[in-house]
């Protein structure tokens, strides 16, 4: 499907929801396919904005690039439906989340954005991980947009193979919802039950370490 998930988990994450807010990040999504947008945004100050909002900035600068649909809410006691609706998942780096993300194998992908704000960040390290197997691409919050436009990401050392000027064909393949992520270079997490990815995320992080 072509629907993109933004979760920041239980607690806030201001920074990645002000770049959700962005006309930059809406249009960068909707011109690499997307149709539908929704934004889980916790207990933040920041609140996803409007479609009208978005469509009325977006016509203010001449854009002609349709807007998304966009459902947005603070909690719910499960996010399996999203997750199952999702081509892309932008999310913080909580393990939990990334597991859900990434299973089953190779259903949609997962972009991880680090809170670069907080002081022993645990949740870098798994994302850190997570890319140097290829599973997921990270970013922060300041680079996801030139990220989701360009396919390319200057904070940390991407192993994808990825051009400076890379086309929109390209890009939409890395990033688009129409090809199948291990088509587009994505590692599978694995081929089992969530319960074994947590002694797989320990060895990652072990071996990145």
């Amino acid at each position: 499907m072509a629907v993109a998930f933004v979760t920041v988990g239980t607690t806030s994450f201001d920074g990645l929801i002000n770049e959700v807010n962005k006309v930059e990040f809406h249009e960068g999504l909707s011109r690499l396919g997307y149709k539908d947008l929704i934004i889980q945004y916790g207990s933040g100050s920041v609140i996803p904005r409007v479609p009208e909002d978005i469509c009325t900035e977006s016509t203010e600068h001449l854009s002609t690039t349709p807007f998304l649909r966009i459902k947005s809410f603070r909690y719910k006691d499960s996010l399996v439906d999203e997750f199952q609706r999702a081509s892309l998942v932008i999310s913080h780096g909580g393990a939990g989340t990334c597991i859900q993300a990434l299973t089953p194998c190779g259903r949609r992908r997962l972009i991880v954005v680090v809170n670069d704000t907080l002081m022993d960040n645990h949740q870098e390290e798994l994302a850190l991980a997570l890319l140097q197997g290829k599973h997921a691409l990270v970013c922060t919050p300041a680079s996801l947009n030139h990220l989701l436009w360009t396919g390319n990401e200057s904070t940390y050392p991407s192993q994808f193979v990825c051009n400076k000027n890379m086309p929109l064909a390209e890009i939409k393949r890395l990033l688009g919802p129409e090809v199948p992520p291990e088509q587009a270079g994505f590692v599978g997490f694995t081929r089992g039950s969530p319960e074994k990815l947590l002694p797989y995320i320990e060895e990652r992080l072990l071996t990145f370490s």
